[in-house]
C-alpha cells in the first residue's frame, strides 16, 4: 500500500521545515515512522529539491524458447507435477523459476489449478454455534512448584465446565474423571 504521493511529501516536508513541527507529530497523520519523515526532510535540506518516489520496478521476465523446450522435453519424459518437474530440470542443469514453470504448464493445460488450495483459510477452527456441541480439554503446569491441572471448556460459550489439579502428571484416569464432571455440568 502506497501511503505517500508528491503532494503528501511536500506537505510533510513543509510542516517540519517551514512550521517547525516535530517529525513524530507529522508522521502520525499518514501513518509513517518519524524516521521516514526525517529522511525526507534531510533529502530536501541536502538537495534543495522535494523528494520524489521511484516508480521503477524490476522488469518482468519471460521464459526463453530454450527453457520452454527443456520443460516440454522433461515433462514428456517424466510426466511429473510442476513442483517435482522443477527439481528434475534443476538436476538436468536447466534453471527455470518455479512460478514461471507452473504458469507455463497451466497455459498448456498440463496442470490443473486446485481451487481448494487457493481459498483463504479459516482461522477459527473450534468455534461452535451451540453450547455443549464441543468440549475442549487442555492440561497445563506453570512451573515445577505448581500442580498439574486439566481444564474442560465449552467451545461455544467459552465457559470452563470442569477442572482438576494433581500433584502427579495427568493420567487417563484423572482425565476421564474430570471429563465426566464436565459432561454432567454441561447437561445442567
Amino acid at each position: 500500500m502506497v501511503k505517500l504521493n508528491k503532494s503528501k511529501i511536500k506537505w510533510l516536508v513543509r510542516q517540519v521545515v517551514k512550521f517547525g513541527k516535530k517529525p513524530s507529530e507529522v508522521a502520525v497523520v499518514y501513518g509513517l515512522s518519524a524516521r521516514r519523515v526525517r529522511q525526507l526532510v534531510q533529502h530536501f535540506r541536502v538537495t534543495g529539491k522535494m523528494p520524489e518516489l521511484k516508480n521503477e520496478r524490476r522488469p518482468r521476465t519471460f521464459l526463453s524458447a530454450e527453457q520452454k523446450e527443456a520443460i516440454d522435453r522433461a515433462f514428456n519424459e517424466t510426466r511429473l507435477s510442476a513442483r517435482l518437474l522443477y527439481f528434475e530440470l534443476k538436476a538436468r542443469g536447466k534453471k527455470v523459476p518455479k512460478n514461471k514453470l507452473y504458469e507455463y504448464l497451466k497455459s498448456k493445460g498440463l496442470v490443473k489449478p486446485s481451487p481448494k488450495k487457493q481459498k483463504q483459510r479459516k482461522r477459527c477452527r473450534y468455534e461452535r454455534k451451540h453450547s455443549g456441541s464441543l468440549l475442549h480439554g487442555d492440561s497445563h503446569r506453570t512451573s515445577i512448584k505448581h500442580p498439574y491441572c486439566i481444564l474442560w471448556m465449552d467451545d461455544a460459550s467459552r465457559k470452563i465446565l470442569a477442572g482438576k489439579e494433581s500433584k502427579t502428571p495427568i493420567t487417563n484416569k484423572i482425565s476421564i474423571e474430570s471429563l465426566k464432571e464436565a459432561i454432567s455440568s454441561a447437561k445442567k
